[in-house]
C-alpha cells in the first residue's frame, strides 16, 4: 500500500474551512444544487476539543485539501474505512480511501489507481483491516472493486458486470469473507443485482422474477442507501413522479419484496433498522431537514413520525447495543443551522442537538456498540480535519420538573403531588438520584426516595404525600432537594406551598344575611366563623 499520509491525531482548535457536500448519486441526473465552499469558525468547538470524552477531530491523512466522506464503514471500535469526494468539486471524479486500524489515531489515505480516473467511489464495505469492496460508478469500466491486502492493491471483480446502458452499482455488502450481495440500477427492466459466495470471484445476476420490478423508468436506487441485520437487508428507492419504495430480502439477496413509503413523490429513501422488526426510514431530499418514518413489521407498512426536535438529513445511524439510539448529521452548507449532529434514544422521535459541534458540516456517519462513531467533515491538509470521532463520557446530568403545591387545605389533612426526575446527560449515561433534604414541617413520605440506572432520556415520576402541620391560617414554604448520588453538585430543587385557612367555612344563609345586615356587629362570631 503506498502508504501517503501517516497521521497521528491531534485534538486540535479549528478554524475549518469547510467545503460543500456531495449529495447522494443515481443514474438520475436531478441533484440537490451545489454549494459554494464555505469559511466559518466555530467557537463552541474549542472548548470540546480540549478534553476527552466527546467529540474530537482527526486527521484523515488526504494530501489534497476538501476532501470529504462519501461512506463511512465502522467494522468495529478499531477498524474504520471511509471512502472519499472532492469537496471543492462534489460531481467530480474521486479514487481515494482511507482507513484506521487504531480507532482513529492514525488514518491512511491513497488512491485507487486501478480504478479509472473519471471514477467514483459509490461507498465502501470492509470485514476486516485488511479486506474490502468498493462499488465505482461514472467510468469504464465501472462495477466492484476489491483488496485483500489492506488496500495496496484493487481488483475488478468482473462478473458483477455494470457494463449495460443504464447500469450504474449504487451498493455492495459483504457479511463475511465468502458472501456478498451488490445492487445497481435497472437494466434490461429489472434492477441490476447480483448475489456472490466466494468472495466476489463469481457473482450471478438475481433473476427478474426474484425481484419487484421498477415502478417506472424514474425509479432507481442510490449509492450507499442500504442497511443490515442478520440476514435481511433493506435499500431505498427514490423516484421522481411517485414515492420511494424500500426492497428488501430476508435470504442475503437473493428473493426481494418491497413496500411504499409515506414520503412524499421525489423522495431520496434511506433506512437504518435496530433490529429485523424496528427501524426508520429517511426522506434525504430535502438538505435541511430529515424527513422520517418508522416501521416495526419489518418495512412492510411504515408511519410518519412528527419529531421534535431537529433530526438533520445528510447522514443517520442506529447505534449497535441500545435500546432506540439514533444519530444524525447535517451538511447543508448555505446555513449552519443544519450543519452538525443529534441523536435520539426514543427511536426518532425527540432529537437533542449536540452543541459542542453544532455549525460544523457533518456528513456520512457510522457507529458501533459502546456508543462509538464517526461522522465525516473536510480535510484542510494531510494533518489537518477530516472526520469527527465521538466517544460517550457517561457522565449524567440530573433535571427536575414540577412543583407541589396545595391550597385551602385544613390543618392536620393528607395531602398527595408529584414530580419529574430525568437524566439529560451523555449518550449512554446512567443517573443515580435521591431526595437529599424536604421541609421540616409535616411529614413526608417519597414514592420513591431514590433510584439507579436512570438511563439518558428516561424519566420517573416522585409520588408525594405529606401530612399537613394542625395549624390554622398559616403559610407553609420551602424546598424538596434532589441529588445525583454519584455528583451532589448536580441537584435540583422542587418549590413547596401549602396554605391552611383559619377554619372551615359555614356556609349558612342566616348568618351570611344577617353579617351583610350588620357588617360591624358580632365581630368575634364573625372572626370564629372565618366569614
Amino acid at each position: 500500500m503506498k502508504k501517503i499520509g501517516k497521521i497521528v491525531l491531534k485534538a486540535t482548535i479549528i478554524l475549518a474551512i469547510v467545503f460543500a457536500f456531495v449529495m447522494p448519486v443515481s443514474a438520475m441526473t436531478a441533484q440537490r444544487d451545489i454549494i459554494k465552499p464555505q469559511i466559518f469558525v466555530n467557537e463552541p468547538l474549542k472548548l470540546l476539543l480540549s478534553r476527552n470524552p466527546g467529540w474530537v477531530e482527526q486527521a484523515t491523512g488526504f494530501w489534497e485539501p476538501s476532501r470529504g466522506l462519501t461512506h463511512v464503514h465502522a467494522v468495529d471500535e478499531n477498524i474504520v474505512w471511509a471512502a472519499a469526494y472532492d469537496g471543492s468539486n462534489p460531481t467530480g471524479p474521486c479514487r481515494e480511501f482511507t482507513k484506521t486500524v487504531n480507532g482513529g489515531e492514525e488514518w491512511y489515505a491513497d488512491i485507487i489507481s486501478e480504478v479509472p480516473e473519471q471514477g467514483r467511489i459509490a461507498m465502501i464495505c470492509a470485514i476486516d483491516e485488511n479486506t474490502a469492496w468498493i462499488a465505482v460508478h461514472s467510468s469504464d469500466p465501472q462495477g466492484i472493486w476489491k483488496t485483500a491486502d489492506g488496500g495496496s492493491t484493487w481488483v475488478r471483480q468482473d462478473t458483477a458486470a455494470y457494463n449495460s446502458t443504464g447500469s450504474f452499482p449504487n451498493v455492495v455488502y459483504f457479511w463475511d469473507e465468502n458472501n456478498g450481495f451488490c445492487q445497481g440500477d435497472p437494466v434490461d427492466g429489472y434492477y441490476e443485482l447480483y448475489t456472490t459466495t466466494d468472495g466476489g470471484d463469481n457473482w450471478v445476476r438475481v433473476p427478474e422474477e426474484d425481484i419487484p420490478a421498477p415502478l417506472g423508468s424514474g425509479e432507481y436506487g442510490t449509492v450507499g442507501y442500504y442497511d443490515v441485520v442478520g440476514d435481511t437487508i433493506w435499500w431505498g428507492t427514490q423516484y421522481t413522479a411517485d414515492r420511494g419504495r424500500v426492497y428488501k430480502s430476508i435470504d442475503k439477496g437473493y428473493h426481494w419484496t418491497v413496500a411504499d413509503t409515506p414520503f412524499d413523490a421525489g423522495c431520496w429513501v434511506d433506512t437504518r433498522f435496530k433490529d429485523q422488526n424496528n427501524g426508520i426510514a429517511m426522506d434525504k431530499r430535502e438538505s435541511t431537514e430529515g424527513i422520517i418514518a418508522e416501521t416495526s413489521d419489518g418495512g412492510e407498512t411504515w408511519t410518519m413520525i412528527e419529531q421534535v426536535g431537529l433530526c438533520y438529513s445528510g447522514d443517520f445511524d442506529y447505534v449497535p447495543g441500545t435500546d432506540n439510539m439514533y444519530i444524525s448529521t447535517g451538511v447543508y452548507s448555505s446555513d449552519p443551522t443544519y450543519q452538525g449532529a443529534s441523536y435520539s434514544v426514543d427511536g426518532g422521535h425527540t432529537w437533542i442537538e449536540w452543541t459542542e459541534v453544532a455549525g460544523i458540516q457533518l456528513f456520512a456517519t457510522s457507529w458501533v456498540e459502546g456508543i462509538i462513531g464517526w461522522a465525516g467533515s473536510f480535510s484542510q491538509d494531510e494533518y489537518t480535519g477530516g472526520v469527527y470521532k465521538y466517544t460517550p463520557g457517561y457522565e449524567s446530568n440530573l433535571f427536575c420538573e414540577g412543583s407541589l403545591r396545595w391550597e385551602d387545605v385544613t390543618g392536620g389533612s393528607t395531602v398527595q403531588g408529584n414530580f419529574l426526575v430525568k437524566n439529560l446527560g451523555d449518550p449512554g449515561s446512567e443517573l443515580n438520584w435521591e431526595v437529599s433534604d424536604y421541609p421540616e414541617w409535616g411529614e413526608w413520605t417519597f414514592t420513591p426516595a431514590s433510584g439507579t440506572g436512570l438511563p439518558l432520556g428516561e424519566s420517573t415520576i416522585v409520588d408525594v404525600e405529606v401530612i399537613i402541620p394542625a395549624e390554622k391560617d398559616t403559610e407553609f414554604t420551602g424546598i424538596v432537594t434532589v441529588i445525583n448520588s454519584d455528583d451532589s453538585s448536580d441537584s435540583c430543587e422542587i418549590d413547596v406551598y401549602v396554605l391552611t385557612p383559619r377554619s372551615k367555612n359555614v356556609q349558612n344563609p342566616f348568618l351570611l344575611r344577617l353579617f351583610e345586615t350588620f357588617p360591624n356587629a358580632f365581630l368575634i362570631l364573625r372572626n370564629l366563623l372565618g366569614f
